[in-house]
């Protein structure tokens, strides 16, 4: 009786083990995630080819402490009383062969999945015309520094799930609908703000977490060449030739402090006679403009004489982009004088 009371104990342990060690796994019948449940955890897996992921669990008691996002992808979570809905993007550079996604709780294998769903952003590209042309504008950059970071993503977040009528909407997350419209550098960015429908979704995340990560194109260091030919009613006729390097950090555009910069000139002085020169001058108040296509630049430059004087100066030139380079070009770059504004010379400028 003793052996077979403790053959019998053995087994229901031995049971009680077995079913420990093994997996249960949710699916959909089209493939697009799967659910490993575990004694302790589950891991959830979705298919290639979709550009974000929404699923809700139900009649579960999960804390944010149990979930783990994977692979540096982004995840929104919201809670109330009976659900828990995770949201997931960024799938660019996911292994699909492994989890996106970790859930830590001792009762991990009674996990309920209630719903899900999918976003696939649309395949397309347009190319612009200049005279049908917006600016490209990075979308997601919250905080207009020109870049997308976690502190945009702070921002976008509480908006999820939120819709007309709340106090958490905020029509600026309503991005769902943005374009990719510009070839280059602009062509893997979503740049062309679409009309808002009203609600923050998984679509408009999935807008969002595409441009994460990304900068605006046009910051970096920009090679410049330019070349004066202008009659003046002081020096007489002024043919000069410069180039010069400007960093564009932030999308301020300005710069804080003077920059100088070393030119060669040829002119008359006031018998007529020709000279040549090699001066250096100092320019300060520089903002940079990005709008339509066109690049503007505008400054204020002493005179290299060293007379004292100041003038402002205006560069503007139509902006193409050709992988991953911006263009400023001739014949479209002109240099000007303002106050009153008049054209002085020409200039091309390129960011590689």
């Amino acid at each position: 009786m003793k052996r077979t009371l403790m053959i019998s104990t053995i087994l229901i342990l031995l049971a009680m083990f077995l079913a420990s060690c093994m997996n249960t796994s949710v699916s959909n019948s089209d493939g697009v995630f799967e659910l490993i449940k575990r004694a302790n955890y589950c891991e959830l897996f979705v298919a290639a080819g979709i550009d974000a992921f929404e699923i809700t669990f139900s009649s579960f008691d999960l804390s944010l402490e149990d979930i783990s996002p994977l692979q540096n992808i982004l995840i929104i979570i919201g809670q109330d009383s009976d659900k828990t809905r995770i949201a997931l993007s960024r799938f660019a550079d996911v292994d699909f062969g492994k989890p996106v996604l970790r859930i830590s709780n001792n009762s991990a294998d009674m996990i309920t999945v209630s719903e899900f769903d999918t976003v696939t952003l649309e395949k397309k590209l347009i190319t612009f015309s200049l005279q049908e042309a917006v600016s490209p504008s990075l979308i997601g950059d919250y905080n207009g520094d020109g870049f997308i970071t976690l502190s945009d993503f702070a921002s976008f977040a509480p908006s999820y799930g939120f819709s007309t009528g709340s106090g958490k909407y905020d029509e600026k997350y309503d991005i769902g609908a943005s374009q990719k419209q510009f070839m280059g550098i602009w062509q893997k960015i979503f740049s062309d703000l679409g009309l808002p429908d009203g609600s923050i979704t998984l679509a408009d995340f999935a807008v969002f977490a595409n441009n994460y990560g990304f900068a605006n194109p046009y910051l970096g260091t920009w090679t410049f060449t330019g070349a004066i030919d202008y009659n003046s009613s002081s020096f007489g006729q002024v043919d000069a030739t410069g180039n010069g390097t400007a960093t564009i950090e932030s999308l301020n555009y300005n710069f804080t402090g003077n920059v100088t910069m070393s030119f060669e000139a040829d002119y008359e002085d006031e018998s007529g006679n020709p000279l040549h020169s090699e001066m250096t001058t100092t320019i300060n108040n520089v903002s940079f403009d990005f709008d339509n296509l066109v690049m503007t630049i505008d400054a204020t430059v002493e005179d290299p004489t060293g007379s004292g004087s100041w003038y402002d100066v205006r560069l503007r030139g139509a902006l193409k982009t050709v992988g991953d380079a911006v263009y400023a070009q001739v014949p479209s770059g002109d240099i000007y004088l303002l106050n009153p504004e008049r054209r002085i010379g020409t200039w091309s400028g390129s960011k590689q």
